[in-house]
């Protein structure tokens, strides 16, 4: 369980106890300020410009056991900024002071559904900041209870509000959690305990020369030998605020800082743990005016730089790349090839001169002469583009890779900061870094400063940002005085595993120039060898696999206990529906956009917009909405013909001419559902408005047992999240969001959903 489940559940059990000691959450600042009474700290409201709010919104200072709260802002407000600070101290310990700036109570848990999202989310105060909203509106808002009230009691959205005295906002996102997400038992908040380390991860986490790295090999307990390793420096006396962690996923970091905290609750939270863009971001951040950029930069994602960039398309005298009615796929090639640039930290200029050296150099190649103005033309939208971004005072992934290496490289007093502040680099999965990392990670590492790396060459993945294997074997060069060592002890595995993995590492290209692999299975051998089936065709290959789970479960192995793993996205969602199809219970969620609960959902956001009705297709077949096929060509047969304009399907129930009276039953509650809405209503508002208030959605979904149920309801949360977190951008919301999703499922960007 994550450390945000872990601080809604500490929430909710404080929740619970001051209700039973006769408190009443329908009050919410008094119930928030008695929950700080509790423990003898005084609440009091002060101006905003009181010296110990220390220019925030609220504070906590140990010394005087007191919570000040700004006089701004609702009841609700300042309950809230009491809780969030409540958090602190539950969490963190008594004697952590806190000056909290800002809150957001619709806080989302952990899906990242924004570029900046996606980045900051496990940066140090982001991280805890996410943990103490949640805590504050699971503590103020409890799940269980307002599903309760909703589902069982049949309160509305707007009861709650009005009980509760809260935003309809922050009351509509507490229910989305709480009827659209699994429910986690408490029993699964019980933390393993750490085995004690074994010769060789000891060796490795007791190392403190200037560069180490760690070949681990899978399941060798590397994520354990790396936090013994911080916990080492901690022990030594080490600054917490001098350590860096560097990771390749927001899973992965927010893994290590609960590992860490767990044994290290209030130092934790001074290291600096996070991925390699997110440490970008923070470099950009801290030397913003530098790179002449704004305070806080806008970081654009893909899909983003794609809309700034078709307004110009048409302005370049682009010949092998013009493509003006439909620009995306091309945009979405030239913008491939500027972030491979931004990750070898080559600039705009730079590449067009590397351009024209091609042309000159094809001379009368014509093969070779159309690459290089294929190059040349990509060079003439680099520059453009990072004029508007420029423009627009914003960055985008690249940037976080390319103008750090700079900014260190040729900037001595940068360099300087850097080195001092963070003196122990600390880099999990190295397999994965590409070059410009390392010229960063090389800079960083002045004398007195060290390096601590763990990775493995065989289980390389990221190569799509020019991250290299490579990279392990130059480590010995990269940094002097370096040192070697492997961890040699599978504890996932039994022994027919680790045998069949390390026959076949032999003679994997990425083992050259590795340490030998002599993995010693602690679990020993396993009950059967792993067994290699084979298949005459796809079909046939999931009806194997679909007699192999059969077999497994017959044999004790319960259906959660199994997984298929596939190499393939595509490949995968064929497995699921033949495994359903096949009566099997299947935990798969796919791709977003793909999932029909969704592609009903935005069907009926494009009633809004689509003057012809087309998503009348999939509506129809919802069960509030059902209609025959004949009904829904009549409908919109009846709108072409009369070039109507959007929404008048929605007064012509009775004078479409030979619908059924089913037909238009249904098309009369469509209207009655989305009535009062038009395209330019938020689609969040929109959605929430339906599925909690004008459909049994929700209800159904919370009432629902069976796994279908759980995934279309975290399928829709995900939609919601989604669509809440849109970028500002010229045009209706409706149409925005819905183009935007076309872009993104036309540049494959929805899998990050």
């Amino acid at each position: 369980m994550d450390a945000v489940e872990l601080a809604r559940q500490a929430a909710f059990r404080l929740h619970s106890a001051a209700v039973a000691a006769g408190l009443s959450p329908a009050d919410p600042l008094q119930f928030a300020k008695a929950e700080a009474e509790r423990r003898n700290i005084d609440v009091y409201v002060v101006p905003p410009h009181h010296p110990g709010l220390k220019g925030g919104q609220a504070s906590y200072d140990h010394q005087a056991a007191c919570i000040l709260v700004s006089d701004q802002g609702t009841a609700f407000e300042r309950a809230f900024l009491i809780a969030h600070e409540i958090g602190h101290v539950e969490l963190e310990g008594v004697l952590v002071d806190d000056v909290t700036t800002g809150v957001d109570s619709t806080q989302v848990s952990d899906v990242a559904t924004s570029a900046i999202e996606r980045v900051v989310d496990y940066s140090k105060r982001e991280r805890r900041e996410v943990r103490m909203n949640l805590f504050a509106r699971e503590f103020l808002l409890p799940r269980a209870l307002l599903r309760d009230l909703y589902v069982a009691k049949s309160k509305t959205r707007a009861e709650l509000v009005t009980h509760f005295s809260a935003p309809t906002d922050v009351v509509t996102q507490q229910l989305l959690d709480a009827l659209l997400l699994p429910p986690v038992p408490p029993s699964e908040a019980q933390q393993h305990p750490a085995k004690p380390p074994d010769a060789s991860q000891k060796i490795a986490a007791d190392f403190r020369g200037p560069a180490f790295q760690l070949q681990a090999g899978p399941g060798t307990g590397k994520t354990q030998t790396l936090v013994d390793h911080v916990d080492g420096l901690l022990k030594d006396g080490v600054e917490p605020e001098s350590i860096l962690v560097l990771t390749f996923s927001n899973k992965a970091a927010g893994e290590l800082i609960e590992r860490l905290s767990a044994k290290h609750p209030i130092a934790a939270a001074g290291i600096w743990v996070g991925t390699f863009h997110s440490f970008g971001l923070d470099v950009v951040r801290r030397y913003h005016d530098r790179l002449g950029l704004p305070l806080n930069p806008r970081l654009i994602d893909r899909s983003e730089a794609i809309e700034i960039l078709e307004d110009e398309l048409a302005r370049l005298p682009l010949r092998h790349y013009r493509n003006l009615w439909d620009p995306t796929l091309v945009l979405t090639n030239i913008l491939a090839a500027i972030s491979r640039a931004k990750d070898e930290v080559v600039d705009a200029a730079r590449y067009r001169q590397l351009a024209e050296a091609m042309i000159v150099k094809a001379g009368d190649d014509e093969e070779a002469r159309i690459k290089g103005e294929k190059c040349r033309e990509v060079a003439w939208v680099y520059e453009v583009y990072e004029r508007l971004l420029a423009e627009r005072g914003s960055v985008d992934f690249g940037d976080l890779v390319a103008a750090p290496v700079r900014l260190a490289e040729q900037d001595g007093d940068v360099r300087a900061s850097l080195a001092t502040r963070h003196r122990h680099i600390i880099v999990d999965e190295y397999q994965d870094v590409n070059r410009a990392s390392v010229r960063l990670l090389i800079q960083m590492l002045q004398p007195g400063n060290r390096i601590w790396v763990v990775g493995d060459a065989r289980q390389s993945v990221y190569r799509f940002r020019g991250a290299s294997a490579a990279n392990m074997t130059r480590f010995a060069t990269d940094f002097d005085g370096a040192q070697t060592s492997a961890l040699d002890v599978n504890y996932r595995s039994v022994a027919q595993i680790v045998d069949c993995y390390s026959d076949f590492a032999v003679n994997m290209q990425a083992s050259q120039g590795a340490l030998p692999m002599a993995l010693k299975p602690q679990r020993g051998k396993g009950p059967q060898k792993p067994e290699l089936r084979t298949a005459a065709t796809p079909e046939d290959e999931i009806s194997q696999v679909a007699a192999a789970i059969e077999e497994a479960k017959a044999s004790g192995i319960a259906y959660r206990d199994q997984a298929v793993l596939c190499t393939g996205n595509a490949r995968l969602a064929d497995f699921a529906a033949g495994l359903e199809a096949r009566g099997l219970p299947v935990l798969y969620l796919g791709s977003l956009f793909e999932r029909c609960e969704i592609k009903a959902l935005l069907a009926v956001l494009s009633m809004l917009q689509d003057r012809f009705a087309a998503g009348l297709v999939s509506i129809a077949a919802l069960p509030p909405f059902c209609m025959p096929l004949s009904d829904v060509q009549c409908i919109t047969r009846y709108l072409r013909e009369h070039d109507a304009q959007p929404m008048a399907w929605a007064r012509l129930a009775h004078v479409i001419p030979d619908l059924t009276a089913e037909g238009r039953v249904s098309l009369e509650k469509l209207s009655a559902a989305l009535g009062d809405f038009d395209q330019s209503n938020q689609p969040w508002n929109i959605l929430t408005t339906l599925l909690l208030d004008r459909l049994e959605t929700a209800r159904e979904i919370a009432n629902g047992t069976t796994v279908r149920d759980r995934m279309q309801g975290i399928a829709i949360w995900q939609l919601l999240n989604f669509a809440q977190t849109q970028p500002n951008a010229k045009g209706a919301p409706v149409a925005r969001l819905l183009e935007r999703i076309r872009k993104l499922i036309r540049i494959s960007d929805d899998r990050e959903l």
